[in-house]
């Protein structure tokens, strides 16, 4: 909220008091989060780095790195560690290209396994490396995975999977999915798009 919107609500002395103060918690509580994001993914970063990958976040696009090859080993150990929801999806997205696509059965046991969460979630992380690695020959997994409705939101990460692949099930599928609720609006959209 800008100064001005500040001003400009009709509130109380109390509430806006109480509002500064609610403001002021989570904004303590984003910093404390940060700095413990930070800190569990320094062994990773230090993996990354040992390496050859100059990296100072698992955030920093480890894809750029002329090592990005020798990176997806190492991504995988820590993806199948014990880390918090988010720093898990960070590991995930950093597997999100076709240079990790023979990763592709532990990414879809791990999308299987991982609760689900928003915005930046293991699952979506998972979701959007499925959809970067995913190949013809697996493309039947991926239409398995985005008509499975368990898998909640981050199936809209799947289409974009479905929409590069050239094969005809894929097209078939995301003809199937235009009518699933939570896929619908995704869809339709790229039609007017073109």
């Amino acid at each position: 909220m800008t100064a001005d919107e500040f001003a400009r609500l009709k509130l109380t002395d109390d509430e806006k008091i109480r509002l500064r103060e609610i403001n002021r918690e989570r904004a303590r509580q984003s910093a404390e989060q940060a700095v413990q994001l930070r800190a569990e993914e320094k062994p990773i970063v230090a993996d990354l780095r040992a390496i050859g990958c100059n990296v100072t976040s698992v955030w920093s696009s480890v894809k750029t790195s002329d090592r990005y090859s020798d990176a997806i080993p190492v991504l995988l150990k820590h993806l199948l560690l014990s880390y918090s929801d988010r720093t898990r999806g960070a590991v995930a997205r950093a597997l999100a290209a076709p240079a990790a696509k023979d990763a592709w059965p532990v990414l879809v046991e791990q999308y299987c396994k991982a609760p689900h969460g928003i915005g930046l979630s293991a699952k979506s992380g998972l979701a959007a490396a499925l959809a970067e690695t995913v190949t013809d020959k697996v493309i039947g997994e991926l239409i398995a995975l985005a008509k499975d409705r368990s898998h909640g939101s981050s199936r809209l990460l799947l289409l974009k999977g479905l929409r590069k692949s050239k094969a005809a099930a894929a097209k078939k599928a995301l003809e199937e999915l235009a009518s699933d609720p939570e896929l619908s609006k995704e869809i339709a959209s790229w039609k007017k798009k073109k």
